[in-house]
């Protein structure tokens, strides 16, 4: 990527609507490059896509002509038919009624309150209170720590069409206060199926250390990286209908001026969980 491309790459990167603390710039660089690289790849596999179905339906009408045309019909409903496509109505360059790429209203908004509230859930039921804190270190303008967004990831005519929601959450228990990171993704061909190399997509960790855990006998990539001075440790667990849910902790929640958790908030177990639980597939929202 040269200085031209991540520049129109960086123009792309949401404004998130509450408003968030000032960006990371390790952050922005990552979205801004996994951005791009989804825009390069999706006409690609929209071509081998359109092969692949067209070869399979060939087979399938002959072997059963009236399910194929049921399937055919069906991928012309709503979006409740397709998971994680859903049929956005568009503007000029962004869906109706966003100026950039984050929806601050409408269902996809709705999903990523949605994401919120379920991952607030999962650390209350674990002894930690969600509080709404503000940052106390200069430079974060005393934005929210717990804050939300979704964000759309492809551009106006691609398919599949490509959502993302994120929530960050902080955790606090005695007083000490560590950070819960959720980021789901609706079904895109260019995430790996292989739990590590699905975790090292995870905002460019390309040089994480990975293993592959079972949890209730699903393959997660429990994956840990210092990269970029970040300190994180967590879990990638693509669904079996192409959903990815990466969630991620720290002991600290840099910026917010609060005394740190005296290690990670979860244990790796807990922390699997959380990756495989349906709850997080937003299908509905």
């Amino acid at each position: 990527m040269n200085e031209q491309d991540l520049k129109r790459a960086f123009q792309d990167v949401v404004v998130t609507s509450s408003p968030p603390p000032a960006m990371d710039p390790n952050r922005a660089l990552d979205v801004a490059r996994k951005a791009r690289s989804k825009r390069r790849s999706s006409l690609v596999g929209a071509v081998v896509a359109v092969l692949v179905v067209g070869v399979g339906l060939g087979s399938a009408f002959a072997l059963n002509p009236k399910g194929t045309g049921e399937y055919l019909v069906g991928a012309g409903q709503s979006s409740s038919s397709k998971p994680g496509e859903p049929l956005t109505e568009w503007g000029d360059r962004w869906p109706a009624g966003q100026t950039d790429r984050t929806a601050r209203q409408g269902p996809q908004a709705a999903r990523g309150v949605q994401l919120l509230e379920s991952i607030k859930a999962s650390a209350q039921s674990h002894g930690y209170e969600t509080p709404a804190l503000k940052f106390q270190s200069q430079g974060y303008s005393n934005g929210d720590m717990q804050w939300t967004q979704a964000q759309i990831a492809s551009d106006k005519g691609e398919q599949p069409e490509l959502w993302e929601y994120t929530a960050y959450v902080p955790v606090r228990k005695n007083g000490k206060v560590g950070k819960l990171t959720i980021e789901v993704s609706t079904p895109n061909p260019e995430d790996a199926s292989e739990p590590c190399a699905l975790a090292r997509q995870f905002w460019g960790m390309s040089k994480a250390t990975c293993k592959v855990r079972d949890v209730d006998g699903l393959k997660v990539g429990d994956a840990s990286s210092q990269e970029q001075g970040r300190v994180m440790d967590w879990m990638s667990f693509k669904h079996p209908n192409g959903w990815v849910v990466n969630v991620a902790q720290s002991a600290s929640y840099d910026g917010g001026g609060y005394p740190p958790l005296d290690g990670n908030p979860f244990l790796a177990s807990e922390l699997g969980k959380m990756a495989v639980d349906p709850k997080f597939v937003l299908i509905g929202g």
